[in-house]
C-alpha cells in the first residue's frame, strides 16, 4: 500500500494520511472537479492483483454503496490505480466513538447515540448486509456529534483472505465478537446485534465485558462466561439496564433482541423513567438539538438521475451543510423517517412515487411537516407550479438550475428551518420545565396536558 501525498488516484488527489488499520490506510483526498474533500481507503495489494479478489471487492463495494442512510458512511466510488484498490468515502472529521469510551458516558447520551446507530444497523440488515466487525473505532462522529457506522463489508473481504491463508482463524475483533462468531460458526444479524450490545456495555461502564491476556481467552469468555454485572462497575445503573444488556448478550442468537431498534427501545425507560424522551423535532430528540445548537444542517437531494444528484451536490459545495442523497421517493421517505433533514430538494418525475406524492407525505406527517421542500424539475408550466404548491412545496425551481440562485434559495430555506427549530425547541423546553414542576407538586399534576 505505497500511497504518497500528492499522488492521484483516478480524479482524486491524495493530501495526507489520516488513519491506518490492520487492513487498510485512510487518506484525505480532494476531487477538483466536484470541489469535494473525501476519504480514500486504500486496501492491500491482493485486492488489485488477484482477479478473484477484484471481483469480490467490486461486488461488496456495490452492495455497500446501495445503503442509503444518514448514519451509514456513504461510499461514493471505488477503483484501481497503480496496482492499488481503493474505496472513496464520505469524509467524517469528528473522531470516532473509540475516543469517548475510555470512561463511562451519560446514560441519556448513550441512548441517543445508540438510537441513531440502531436505525443504520437495521437498515443494513434489511438489505441483507452484515457488518461483522462492529466496534467503537468503526463508529465515526461528525463534528456535530452525529454517529456514522463505517466499514461495512471490509470484515467480509478480510475474512476471505484469512480463510485462504490461515486455517481456523476467525475474522473480527475478539472483544466485540459474538459467541457464534468466536466459534467460527455461520452468523446472521443477531451476531451484529451482540456486538452492538458490547458497544453499549462499554459506553455505559467504560470497559468491555470480556477481556483476557490472549485473543483465544477472550473468545472463550464470549462462549462460556456470563456477562459481568454492570451495577458492580457503575452502581448508578439500574437493574433494568443490566437485565436488558443480559438479554442482548445472550449466548444463543434466538434469545437476543431481534432488531437493534428493539434493544434500544428496551433501554429507553431507564433513561426516561416518566416516558418523556424529549422528542420534539421529527424523530430527533430535543436534548440532542439543545446540546448541539451549532450542528451542521443536512440537505437531502432526491433525484432518480445520478448526474443530477452529483450536480446539485457540487453546487452546494460552498454552503455550510451536509448533503445526503436518495434515488427515489420511497428511499427518501425512509431517510426522512430515520433522521429528518433540514431541507429537501425534490425532483418531480421519478419512477414509482413522484415528487408530488413524496411532498404530500412529508407535509402530512407531524414529524416532518416543518421541513422545507424545494421542488427542482424540468416541468415549467404554471399548472406544474400550482400542483407543487398544492402538494405543500415551499419553493419551486426549474432545471437547469442556476448555481447562484440555488445557493441563495437553499440558504434562505435553511434559515427558515433554523427559525422553526428555535421556536419549537423553546416551546418544548417550557413544557419540559413545567412537567418537571408537576412531578414535584401533586396539586398541579397534568396541568400542561389540559
Amino acid at each position: 500500500m505505497n500511497v504518497r501525498d500528492g499522488m492521484t488516484l483516478g480524479p482524486y488527489r491524495v493530501i495526507e494520511r489520516i488513519g491506518r488499520g490492520g487492513m487498510a490506510s485512510v487518506h484525505r483526498a480532494y476531487h477538483p472537479g466536484l470541489d469535494r474533500y473525501v476519504a480514500i481507503k486504500v486496501l492491500p495489494d491482493f485486492f488489485a492483483d488477484d482477479p478473484g479478489y477484484r471481483e469480490r471487492f467490486q461486488q461488496e463495494a456495490r452492495s455497500v454503496a446501495r445503503l442509503k442512510h444518514p448514519n451509514i458512511l456513504e461510499v461514493f466510488d471505488f477503483g484501481y490505480e497503480e496496482g492499488l484498490a481503493y474505496l472513496v468515502l464520505e469524509l467524517v472529521e469528528g473522531g470516532t466513538l473509540q475516543d469517548r469510551v475510555g470512561s463511562p458516558m451519560e446514560l441519556h447520551e448513550v441512548v441517543l447515540i445508540l438510537e441513531q446507530l440502531a436505525g443504520a444497523l437495521d437498515h443494513a440488515h434489511a438489505h441483507g448486509i452484515l457488518h461483522r466487525d462492529l466496534k467503537p473505532s468503526n463508529i465515526l462522529l461528525h463534528k456535530d456529534g452525529t454517529p456514522v457506522l463505517a466499514d461495512f463489508g471490509l470484515a467480509r473481504m478480510a475474512g476471505s483472505l484469512r480463510r485462504l491463508t490461515s486455517s481456523g482463524t476467525v475474522m473480527g475483533t475478539p472483544e466485540y465478537m459474538s459467541p457464534e462468531q468466536a466459534a467460527d460458526e455461520p452468523i446472521g444479524p443477531a451476531s451484529d446485534l451482540y456486538s452492538f450490545a458490547i458497544v453499549a456495555y462499554e459506553m455505559l461502564t467504560g470497559r468491555v465485558p470480556f477481556g483476557a491476556d490472549t485473543p483465544a481467552a477472550v473468545l472463550l469468555s464470549h462462549v462460556t462466561k456470563p456477562m459481568p454485572s454492570t451495577r458492580e462497575l457503575r452502581g448508578e445503573l439500574s437493574a433494568h439496564i443490566e437485565e436488558v444488556l443480559r438479554r442482548a448478550l445472550a449466548k444463543r442468537p434466538e434469545d437476543r433482541f431481534q432488531t437493534a431498534a428493539a434493544f434500544v427501545a428496551a433501554l429507553k425507560p431507564a433513561a426516561w423513567p416518566n416516558g418523556k424522551s424529549g422528542e420534539a423535532i421529527g424523530n430527533v430528540p430535543l436534548t440532542r438539538r439543545l446540546i448541539q445548537p451549532d450542528r451542521t444542517p443536512v440537505v437531502l437531494v432526491v433525484d432518480d438521475g445520478a448526474a443530477n444528484r452529483e450536480l446539485i451536490e457540487a453546487c452546494l459545495a460552498g454552503v455550510e451543510c451536509r448533503v445526503r442523497t436518495a434515488e427515489d421517493g420511497v428511499s427518501a421517505l425512509k431517510v426522512i423517517s430515520a433522521s429528518p433533514p433540514d431541507l429537501v430538494l425534490l425532483d418531480v418525475q421519478m419512477p414509482g412515487m413522484d415528487g408530488y406524492e413524496v411532498c404530500r407525505r412529508i407535509k402530512a406527517n407531524s414529524a416532518s411537516r416543518l421541513i422545507p421542500v424545494v421542488m427542482i424539475t424540468s416541468l415549467d408550466r404554471v399548472a406544474d407550479r400550482v400542483r407543487a404548491l398544492e402538494a405543500g412545496a415551499d419553493d419551486y425551481m426549474t432545471k437547469p438550475v442556476d448555481r447562484v440562485e440555488l445557493v441563495a434559495r437553499v440558504r434562505s430555506a435553511l434559515r427558515l428551518k433554523s427559525t422553526y427549530d428555535s421556536l419549537d425547541s423553546a416551546e418544548h423546553v417550557i413544557f419540559a420545565l413545567a412537567a418537571a414542576v408537576e412531578a414535584k407538586d401533586p396539586y398541579t399534576e397534568a396541568h400542561t396536558r389540559r
